[in-house]
């Protein structure tokens, strides 16, 4: 889990502290005797929902940090042909990241992954065929290649 929101938040040390107030928050809730329908899918939504604030912040600092290096000449090209995935994920725009995520570093269905996020199931199918677009390109990977073993969950 902590992984996950890593990739989605871009700050692993910020996930760790995120899922471990969400888990406390939910051993709280269970504490008073409510019940949560899917634990990882609610833990998984009130920790993305604690690293947006960072997140934008994050995002704020980049924008400005390429905006100086390209000004000065220095920004770094893509080495070869070998892309990390993580940085294919960086530059996804935020909900396709975090759809992307949810649905296949969590293997979550697409219904706990529109009531993680607060979204409708056809915006959670829509993100994730842009993501894998996106993804695909980022990757050098052609359609043939990208398989979708879990779509159906």
């Amino acid at each position: 889990m902590v992984n996950a929101v890593a990739l989605a938040s871009g700050s692993y040390p910020a996930a760790e502290d995120a899922v471990q107030e969400a888990l406390v928050r939910a051993w709280m809730r269970s504490e008073r005797g409510e019940q949560l329908d899917s634990l990882p899918a609610w833990v998984a939504a009130v920790a993305l929902n604690q690293t947006r604030s960072g997140w934008r912040r994050s995002m704020a600092e980049r924008r400005a940090r390429r905006r100086i290096l390209a000004g000065s000449g220095t920004a770094a090209a893509p080495s070869g042909d070998h892309v990390d995935v993580a940085r294919a994920l960086e530059a996804l725009p935020r909900r396709q990241r975090e759809v992307a995520v949810l649905r296949y570093l969590l293997e979550m269905s697409t219904a706990e992954v529109a009531a993680a996020l607060g979204i409708t199931e056809g915006t959670v199918k829509s993100s994730l065929a842009r993501a894998r677009a996106h993804l695909a390109e980022a990757l050098a990977v052609h359609d043939s290649e990208v398989t979708n073993d879990v779509e159906g969950r």
